[in-house]
């Protein structure tokens, strides 16, 4: 008698039931994991409030200019490392427990604040967030007329300079002696003295035609300035004060490329050059009020790490 094949039907069935039993746990730990997954997140945004105006912000941040030059960091790695982080002109490196979080009000700008735009900026940011704040010139630092000198690229001095017995001996560092050739303390020339009385010096400035000097700092001794050349010289013009004339040696590309000290100490950057009204303009910084001359009148960019935001 022939065998009877064996029967496979209930194995394989079997088989599918097991299979998609274990489909079906997958498709439900899936679900859950992502049911637990969105949760999660969704407590997140319940729990971390975004700033609004009043809470105190603890952040660390990077301030640049367009050009990608830091200003100004709370960031010890970003204010020692030069190569990655190009400063600007007139970045100064702090100690280095000064690099700490800054904190701030939000909202809170003008006195007791911080400018506008970063103040108003930092609003509806989390913490964990990271953000550029941008800010715009009219949000920034405000420029202060006073401390913003517009200069002809053609000057003309006088020959004759006038000052006092404690001028001269304050700017030149010895009392006048008539006769006597000084260096000027500023524009770097020889002087003569030609008289000393009442208590009133008169001092002739005597450049050389085709002299080159450095009054407001050399940049061969990276020390900022620019050449300065003589034109002309001719003692007996302007009613016999004389006339020096003297060109700058400074263009459109030194513009916020070049800083340098004036005649008083100042530290400046060159912030415009006009070239239609033969101009070129300085905006000096000022230590005892805080006074930026590079960064008044800016766009400033703030790249921040929101450490904590504490609800007012």
């Amino acid at each position: 008698m022939e065998s009877q094949p064996k029967s496979t039907e209930k194995r394989d069935t079997g088989k599918i039931v097991m299979a998609l039993l274990i489909a079906a746990i997958v498709i439900s730990v899936g679900a859950i994991s992502f049911v637990i997954y969105t949760n999660s997140q969704a407590t997140r945004s319940l729990t971390l409030s975004a700033a609004k105006a009043g809470d105190t912000v603890m952040m660390n941040y990077i301030g640049r200019f367009a050009d990608g030059r830091v200003f100004d960091t709370s960031i010890l790695s970003v204010g020692l490392n030069n190569a990655l982080y190009p400063k600007s002109l007139t970045y100064s490196a702090r100690s280095n427990d000064s690099y700490v979080p800054f904190n701030m009000t939000a909202g809170n700008y003008g006195e007791g604040g911080t400018i506008k735009g970063f103040a108003l900026g930092v609003i509806g940011l989390h913490q964990g967030d990271q953000a550029v704040i941008d800010v715009k010139p009219g949000d920034a630092y405000s420029v202060l007329s006073q401390y913003v000198l517009t200069i002809q690229l053609h000057q003309q001095i006088s020959v004759l300079d006038f000052m006092t017995d404690a001028q001269f001996t304050t700017s030149f560092g010895t009392d006048p002696v008539v006769g006597q050739v000084y260096t000027h303390f500023f524009w770097g020339w020889d002087v003569v003295v030609v008289s000393d009385l009442g208590g009133i010096v008169i001092v002739r400035q005597d450049p050389t035609v085709g002299q080159v000097v450095y009054p407001f700092g050399n940049p061969n001794n990276l020390a900022g300035g620019w050449p300065v050349t003589v034109d002309s010289y001719d003692p007996s013009a302007d009613g016999g004060n004389g006339l020096i004339e003297i060109t700058h040696g400074v263009s459109q590309a030194d513009v916020y490329e070049v800083k340098g000290v004036d005649v008083d100490g100042a530290t400046f950057v060159l912030s415009a050059f006009n070239s239609t009204a033969g101009t070129f303009q300085i905006s000096k910084s000022n230590s005892s009020t805080g006074y930026n001359g590079e960064i008044a009148g800016r766009e400033l960019f703030f790249e921040v790490t929101i450490l904590k935001v504490t609800s007012a």
